[in-house]
């Protein structure tokens, strides 16, 4: 039993040990997972049976997992686990971490092709945090609901969320950029006013001295081209001198952008010289960033061709050219994009398959070796049962023998008691003492035993020896004393053919000790004491029958 609690102590602190290394991995993983998801990935897969986890360990390895996943750009189509994470956090109140996977779970559904269901999700985790009255999580789930609305190019949702984040984070540094996406999506809705409005307010907060000249630039060039594409031309020409009156002033890279930007507007107002003017100097200006961005590209392309008819007044086919083998490589470079983008969906889910795959042979040996430690704890408990009753049942016995043999004892006992004066109880009144009954009965202090170990002092005689449990040539004298000689008789008689136990036996017989009384004041086996008187009846030549103790007196 001792070892088998020790087994089991070891495979309870051996289990805690992996949980807490686990742990550790995965808040390593987490610390990390913002600004390097990629060596966060590596840290989790080195977990080999993320499944074999507590509860509280399983749901924040699967939300680290699934925001590394997110911050490198790879698809989530294949952490549907993310549902047990927002299901852990929602029932165990973590306001900020069901928040992250709420957006996490939205993701997901959003790669699975599932549009309505991430944004009722969303919807779902922005009451959420509001019930929890946490402004911080609201305004991070309103963000995605917003920017999820955009690119499902659901304008007016987009408006409504982005009118709650206002609400809620109005005075929030980064305000700006709520205001320019507001006035941005109110320009797809063609609603010019309000559009207009919050563009300007965006300009107004990008302008404090805290924040880049990138980000004042980006948001004023918004501005400007939008108020340009309402058809305030002149308005949008002096908010972009200004903006290219910074660029040139710190050596901006964005530069060619406002003059770009100039040249269209003054091609609207169909002032061409202007508008040659500024192409050139966009022209001018160029650099590689332009032409590693598709869309920037195609625009230029586009600009140049229109201001080559206006200069020429010809629309030659090598412009066409030029634009159609633009597009094509703009199409083609989209279908390579979206093609390596299954690709990359492809041989993720092919990954995540193989690291299920693994997961499961790793599950499936380790629920085998489980199953051989059961058994083998089985077969140790059962070994120890069959044991324990064994030596219980053993006990058992030998307790009854014990009590069987204390039983006669006190019989004899009590036969002195009666009459100590009688020769047959006399001998056994000696023979008793001999014996050491009383050392017997002190080593087992029961209230019965004590009572009779008192009874038993009352009567020792201080010249009988007790050293030894049967003394015999004390006692073959008292035989000779009480029964004419017996022992003596027999002894010349008989002494060749009985040895000394049988002539012991005689004596005992003689002093009408039963069968039972001799086991036990001999120590032996009812059987052996029966063995004993068949021989000494072979060796006299007696009947099987005839009284052993009767054929001696004779």
């Amino acid at each position: 039993m001792k070892h088998l609690t020790l087994l089991l102590l070891i495979l309870s602190l051996s289990s805690c040990n992996y949980h807490k290394q686990a742990n550790d991995i995965i808040d390593r993983a987490e610390a990390i997972v913002s600004h390097n998801p990629d060596n966060a990935l590596i840290l989790l897969q080195s977990i080999h049976e993320p499944e074999a986890l507590t509860d509280s360990v399983l749901a924040k390895y699967w939300l680290v997992n699934g925001q590394a996943h997110y911050n490198s750009n790879r698809s989530t189509a294949e952490d549907s686990l993310l549902k047990y994470t927002l299901d852990y956090y929602k029932e165990h109140h973590d306001i900020i971490r069901t928040t992250q996977a709420y957006k996490l779970f939205a993701q997901h559904l959003w790669w699975k092709g599932d549009r309505t269901g991430a944004a009722n999700l969303l919807r779902e985790g922005i009451e959420t945090a509001r019930a929890a009255q946490d402004s911080a999580c609201t305004i991070q789930l309103l963000r995605s609901s917003a920017i999820q609305s955009t690119g499902d190019e659901n304008f007016e949702d987009a408006v409504k969320y982005l009118k709650e984040l206002l609400a809620a984070d109005r005075n929030a540094p980064d305000t700006y950029v709520t205001y320019n996406m507001l006035g941005i999506t109110y320009y797809y809705l063609q609603q010019k006013d309000s559009s207009l409005f919050y563009l300007q307010k965006a300009c107004e907060a990008a302008a404090h001295p805290n924040y880049a000249l990138n980000s004042w630039g980006l948001i004023s060039r918004n501005y400007a081209d939008i108020l340009s594409d309402f058809g305030e031309h002149r308005q949008a020409i002096d908010i972009q001198r200004e903006v290219l009156r910074r660029y040139l002033a710190a050596n901006d890279k964005y530069t060619t952008l406002s003059y770009s930007a100039l040249g269209r507007y003054y091609l609207n107002l169909h002032q061409m010289d202007s508008a040659r003017y500024y192409m050139q100097k966009s022209k001018d200006t160029h650099l590689p960033y332009i032409d590693q961005d598709l869309s920037l590209s195609n625009y230029y392309l586009i600009q140049n061709t229109l201001m080559q008819y206006i200069s020429t007044n010809q629309f030659l086919i090598k412009d066409i050219t030029l634009f159609s083998n633009r597009m094509l490589e703009d199409f083609l470079n989209r279908m390579l994009e979206d093609f390596l983008n299954r690709e990359k969906v492809i041989a993720e889910k092919n990954e995540s398959k193989r690291v299920l795959e693994q997961r499961n042979l790793r599950l499936s040996i380790a629920k085998q070796r489980e199953q051989m430690l059961l058994i083998i704890i089985l077969l140790v408990v059962t070994l120890a049962a069959v044991l324990v009753a064994f030596y219980i049942q053993r006990r058992k016995k030998l307790l009854e023998e014990k009590e069987e043999e204390l039983d006669t004892l006190k019989h004899l006992w009590a036969d002195v008691e009666k009459a100590n004066n009688e020769n047959d109880q006399f001998f056994k009144k000696i023979l008793l003492q001999q014996m050491g009954i009383i050392r017997m009965v002190a080593t087992n202090p029961t209230p019965n035993n004590q009572e009779f170990l008192s009874q038993m002092t009352r009567i020792t005689q201080e010249d009988i020896p007790s050293d030894d449990l049967l003394v015999w040539e004390d006692l073959y004298k008292v035989i000779d004393s009480i029964y004419g000689n017996f022992y003596t008789h027999i002894f010349t008689r008989f002494g060749n053919a009985l040895n000394e136990r049988e002539l012991q036996l005689c004596c005992l017989l003689k002093a009408n000790f039963s069968t039972k009384e001799i086991s036990v004041v001999t120590q032996q086996s009812v059987r052996t004491v029966y063995q004993r008187k068949t021989t000494i009846r072979q060796k006299l030549n007696m009947d099987e029958k005839e009284d052993i103790a009767d054929f001696l007196s004779r």
